[in-house]
């Protein structure tokens, strides 16, 4: 890793964020409406209300991707880079439009809808294997013992939303997050 890349990632990394800020929202209101749902006993408003939130999540997660292309003349006028480390930003915000993506899904389906459905059991696991059995070490393999291009271990990097992405799905469309929440004192 060189100042180009780590510069370029600084950089990529806060428009980013600032991109998936609203679908962090979604998530958490669609864990506030699947957990009332759910509270009241209702499983087919809250297996409805899921699917909103997944349509809504697609639609913002295509919308903040967007936005992070539209935005990127104003981020390079921003911002004094060298070239090398404005075609590493300029790889990054096109890796972090599609990334934005699968984080807008994932965050509605795992940290919302599964643990408003009392499974956040799933999403530690998730993050867990994907992260540091698969993630962290292949980022090493390709880092230090491969030594790929900075731009092919960025992409290395953001594998994780994608990675997560089918198997949140399948276990979303499982409907094992569906669990009555509530107790019964009687």
């Amino acid at each position: 890793m060189n100042s180009d890349m780590v510069a370029a990632n600084s950089i990529a990394s806060v428009v980013k964020n600032l991109a998936v800020v609203l679908c962090g929202g979604i998530a958490t209101g669609g864990s506030v409406l699947v957990g009332k749902y759910l509270g009241q006993g209702d499983i087919e408003k809250a297996k409805h209300a899921g699917n909103k939130m997944c349509f809504y999540a697609l639609i913002f997660g295509v919308i903040a991707g967007c936005t992070i292309l539209f935005i990127k003349p104003l981020v390079y006028s921003i911002v004094n880079l060298n070239s090398i480390a404005q075609s590493y930003l300029d790889g990054m915000l096109y890796i972090s439009a599609y990334y934005c993506m699968a984080k807008s899904l994932n965050s509605t389906t795992i940290a919302g809808i599964f643990t408003a459905g009392g499974d956040s059991k799933f999403g530690f696991w998730c993050d867990t294997v994907v992260m540091w059995l698969i993630i962290l070490p292949l980022s090493y393999l390709c880092a230090f013992v491969w030594q790929v291009p900075p731009i092919f271990l960025y992409i290395v990097i953001s594998l994780d939303e994608m990675i997560k992405l089918p198997i949140a799905f399948i276990r979303y469309r499982q409907f094992k997050w569906l669990n009555n929440i509530t107790r019964n004192f009687a």
